[in-house]
Order: C-alpha cells, then structure tokens, then sequence
C-alpha cells in the first residue's frame, strides 16, 4: 500500500557515546519535566513511590547480608544464633513482599493518576490552537505520537529514573560487602552490566526510529478501522461492495508492521545472545575465583556463600539500573515528541462564550481586498474580495461548486486568516479579536454539520452553553428550526439521547439538519452564517424553515449559501462568486435583468422544474 513519507521520521535520534552524551541535557530535562508531570497529577503518590522504591533497595541489601550469617552460625554449631539470624531474614523477607507490593500498587495508581492529566493537557492543548492546524498532515503526525506516548510515558521514565536510583543504592551496599574481596571484583562487577546496556541503547533508538516512520501509516490503519465500523460510511461500504477491499488494505497495513516487528526484534535477539555471553564469561570467572579461594581457606564457607549471592544478585541489579538508564533515553526520545506537542504556541486559546447578549446585536462586516491561499496552493481560493454586510440584512452566496463559497465562510468565521486583506467586524479587525470573544458573536449551521451524541436537550443547549439548562430557550429554537414536532414524537421528548453509538434513536438527515439549525438559533449571536442549511430537507419543510428565518431576519446579519434558488429569493442581495471572486451583486430582480450568470443558473434550475 502506498504511503506517503512522514517527515518526521527523519529526526535524528541520539546514538554512540559521544551523540549521547551531547544529548545528556536534553534527556535530563526531560527528566525533570516528566517528574514535574507525575508530581503535578500526584505529588503525594510519586513521594511514596521513591521511599518505596529506596526502601526496597536497602531491604534488599540486608536479606543478603543476612544469609551467611546464617551458614556461618551452622558450621559453628551455634543454634541459637542461628534460629535469630533465620527470625531476622524471616522479618526482612516479609517486609520487602510488604514494600514491593505497595509499589505494584502506587504504580498502578500513580499511572492511572497520570494518564488522565497527560491527556487532558493534551486535549487543552488541541483546544488552543487554530483550525488550520487541523488541515496539516504533519499537525496531526505531532498529535497521534502525543496521545500514543500519553499514558504510559512519563510514568514509565519516572520508574526508570527510580530503577536507577535503587539500583544504585542496591549496589553500593553490594560494594560495601565485596570490598574485602578487592577493587578487581568491583570492576568484574560494572563489567557485566555494559554488554546488555549497549544492546537496549540500540534496541531503543531503532525501536523510537520505526515507531515515528510509522505514524502515518498508523493513522491510515485507524482509519480503515473506523471506516469499516462506523455509520457514517458503514453502509456505503457495504452497498458497493468495498468490505474485502479495505480489509485488504488493513491487512496490507499491519503486515507491514509486523514485518518490521520481527527484523527489529530479531536484531535485538542477536545482539542480546552475543553480548550475554561476554557478562556471563565475567560473572563466571568470578565464581571461579572465590570458589579456589575458599578452597584454599583464605575465606569462609558463609562468606564464600555470601560472595557468590552478592555477585549473582548484583550482576542482576547492574544490568538492571543499567537497562533503565538506556529506557530513561529510549523514554527520553519519546517523551520528546510529547514535550514538542504541548510546547506548541497557544495561536487560539479556548474560552466559553460570556453569559451576556452583548453580542446579540447585528453587527457590520466589511471584507476590504481579501484573498487567501491554502497552504501549498498554487493559486488563491479568494481574490481581492471586497464586500459589505449591513446589520440586519440578509446576504446569499451563490456560485459553481468549488467558485469559494465555503472558503469565504472559513474566512468570514475566523477559521482561516486571510492571505491579504482584513476583515472588520464593526469596525475592529478580526486579526485583533480573541477568537472566542468574535465566535460569541456568531451562529453558524455547516455543511458536514456535526451529530451530537447526546440528547436532544443537549444538542440544542451547547449552542450557548451558559444556558445550557435553560429548557424555555431550548424549546424556543426547537420551534424556530421546525423541530418541535419532532422531538414531540420522541420517546423521552427532549430527553431523548440522540444517535446509534450508544444505543439512542437515529434520525434522518435532515431532521438532524433541523436539530443543528436549532442549535444555531440557541446562540446569543448577531451574526447568522448558513451553509446549505436545509439541503436535507423537503420542499414543504424549507419554506417553513424559511419563513421562521424571514421572522428572525430582523434581528440577525445572515449569510447564506445555497444552490437552490427558490431559497435566495428570501435573500435582501445576492453575491455570485466565480473563480475567487464577486462578479456580481443585487438583488434576485437585478440579477435576473442583468441577464449574467446568476439569471444562467435560475433559469438553468427552472427550466429542470418545469420539464
């Protein structure tokens, strides 16, 4: 299956001792911002955590002092002694079960803890940044690597830094014990630990490496998945007979990863048994030296018994805090992805509309010379667009598809920015308002209009959250948009929870059309921008619509773009867009009498009426 290149995934990761330790100040503050993470989702719970983790490392250390003490009192035939020393293990070895258990626990609290702050700074995150955001590839590449790292992350990054830390307190207490034994066994001791620390640092680049090269295609699998199990394209898919085809095309995808899969762990594999075996030839020279000594009496059975526990033992928690600091770096690679995402710029920072009517009142909106571009684009969407909106009136846009109608309203809603241009808003520009404090002001029913899976009462009442619990006004713009009658009918009225997904009623399109036009009719808002409002519905079910419209007109500046021209008639000017830009402008009278394109695409759709 093709794909097409994530960009992303050429970063370079850090590899090799000297890019490593070139990167050591990044790792470390990511460190410490993957700490100020946890502490901010539980500082209690991540204080716990160290003293447990310390604890079990000086536990640890002690039931291996312990047990030559043990042997050493048998051989002296010393009962009493003996059965205290055993009483003593007996006591550590319940109290380090005690300690891991609760650390099993406070991790798994502590993950849980996090996970919901990492993603909810992310989806405040989402929140404050500007739509355009939405419509780049590479935005949305930064966004599914934020929310895959998201849960488990920064808690794991923490329990490798904690590993380390016991580790390293685990092995000084070993030092202390093997001291006698010489400096030589110490560095037998380090030695073990180097061979798998450089296989995971391997392992742990390659791995990060192949999970970003493989984000789009990721999102290009979730796709397919919901595209395969969701209503909106379910149906579709099974009447033209597509379900072989993508499943296909899933397969294509997760073969592709499971190939990948097996040569990276195959690698792994590899480098793992060879240099496993330079750590075991170490430990076992080791063995072999204490054992002669104690043969030739230079040390005790107990402390021959002691040496070698020690040395298994510690071999273990080297290679141990060693393999954690290469997951801090794998982690560290990571973590960055997620520390880039909510390091982005707040370009819209989030806001709910003021509990006020402040901006109930029509405003004027003047375009002067706009134009716009998309990102990429060759050619402008828009050029040079002048225009003005009286409060009060009601305006139609009217033209071919793909003339810029939608491109206008992404404009005219603050969506986008305009290439060059400004757009005034009573006099202010645009460019100056908060994006909220403009959006409060404004009421909007799209095209691909959203389907809400709530109730009708919640529906209606996200139009203008601070009333959200008021039912008068929620009943009200169910009987502006002609749906009263149709929540009448439903089971529990407005109680009733809308859409399939978790099992409410399922509407019609255009009665979901009519529940969006009611959630527009909800907002406090001066400014009524309409596209193709009543495509869905009946001839008989948009005059209605559009006598309650004629109705409201007063009180609203409204834009409305519609392909049927029975609509526009309803319209005090119509605006024809062509090729980016107004060609003409009056009203349905002048246009007809102009004999133009707006009077070409009347009578084009009389003459389909009246054949």
């Amino acid at each position: 299956m093709a794909t097409t290149p994530d960009a992303s995934a050429t970063r370079e990761v850090p590899f090799g001792w000297r890019a490593r330790l070139q990167a050591s100040p990044e790792v470390l503050r990511n460190a410490w911002r993957a700490l100020a993470l946890v502490a901010e989702a539980d500082r209690g719970l991540l204080v716990q955590l160290l003293a447990g983790q310390l604890g079990d490392a000086v536990l640890t250390v002690g039931v291996a002092a312990v047990g030559p003490r043990i042997i050493d009192a048998i051989v002296g035939r010393d009962a009493r002694v003996a059965i205290a020393w055993v009483a003593v293990e007996l006591a550590l070895v319940l109290l380090r079960t005690a300690v891991t258990q609760w650390n099993v626990f406070t991790g798994v609290a502590l993950r849980s803890r996090l996970g919901l702050h990492v993603n909810l700074l992310i989806l405040h995150k989402a929140a404050s940044v500007s739509y355009p955001h939405f419509e780049d590839p590479a935005f949305l590449n930064q966004l599914a690597q934020a929310r895959r790292e998201a849960t488990a992350r920064p808690v794991d990054l923490v329990n490798q830094l904690l590993t380390v830390l016991r580790s390293s307190v685990t092995l000084v207490g070993y030092g202390a014990l093997l001291w006698s034994l010489g400096p030589w066994a110490l560095a037998v001791l380090a030695f073990t630990g180097v061979p798998p620390f450089v296989s995971e640092t391997r392992h742990g680049r390659e791995l990060f490496a192949l999970q970003r090269a493989r984000t789009q295609r990721n999102r290009q699998a979730f796709y397919l998945e919901n595209t395969l199990t969701t209503d909106a394209s379910v149906k579709e898919v099974k009447l033209l007979g597509l379900t072989q085809w993508l499943i296909d095309r899933y397969r294509a995808v997760h073969e592709g990863f499971h190939h990948e899969e097996l040569a990276l762990h195959g690698r792994r594999a590899r480098w793992s048994v060879a240099l496993s075996l330079l750590s075991t030839a170490a430990f076992y020279l080791a063995y072999v030296a204490i054992v002669r000594r104690a043969l030739g009496g230079a040390i005790t059975l107990g402390a021959m018994t002691l040496y070698l526990a020690v040395f298994r033992q510690g071999q273990t928690a080297m290679q141990g805090g060693l393999s954690a600091l290469a997951k801090v770096f794998e982690d560290n690679l990571f973590m960055a992805n997620l520390f880039d995402f909510l390091g982005l710029e707040d370009d819209e920072p989030d806001a709910p509309p003021p509990d006020s009517d402040a901006g109930a009142r029509p405003p004027e909106v003047r375009f002067e010379h706009v134009s716009f571009r998309y990102p990429g684009a060759e050619h402008d969407a828009l050029t040079d667009v002048s225009l003005t909106l009286v409060p009060g009136e009601t305006v139609a846009l009217v033209g071919r598809n793909g003339a810029g109608k939608t491109t206008l309203v992404k404009l005219l809603t603050g969506l986008h920015r305009p290439t060059s241009g400004r757009i005034l808003l009573d006099g202010v520009d645009l460019a100056t308002m908060p994006a909220h404090a403009y959006r409060a002001r404004l009421a909007v029913v799209l095209q691909d209009f959203a389907r809400f899976q709530f109730s009708v009462a919640d529906n209606v009442g996200i139009g203008w959250l601070p009333s959200r619990e008021d039912r008068p006004s929620i009943d009200r713009s169910l009987r502006d948009a002609g749906a009263d009658a149709l929540v009448a009918k439903l089971p529990q009225g407005a109680e009733t929870a809308l859409g399939r997904v978790f099992g409410g009623d399922d509407l019609s399109v255009g009665q979901w059309q009519r529940i969006a036009l009611a959630r527009a009719f909800m907002r406090r808002s001066g400014l009524l921008v309409l596209d193709e409002p009543t495509a869905a519905l009946d001839a008989e079910a948009e005059h209605e619509v559009f006598e309650r419209l004629r109705a409201l007109k007063a009180s609203r500046t409204a834009v409305l773009i519609t392909h049927r021209f029975s609509t526009v008639r309803m319209a005090d000017r119509v605006l024809v867009v062509e090729g980016g830009r107004i060609t003409e402008a009056g009203t349905h009278a002048e246009l007809l009498a102009l004999g133009g394109t707006y009077a070409s695409l009347f009578n084009l759709q009389a003459e389909g009426y009246r054949a």
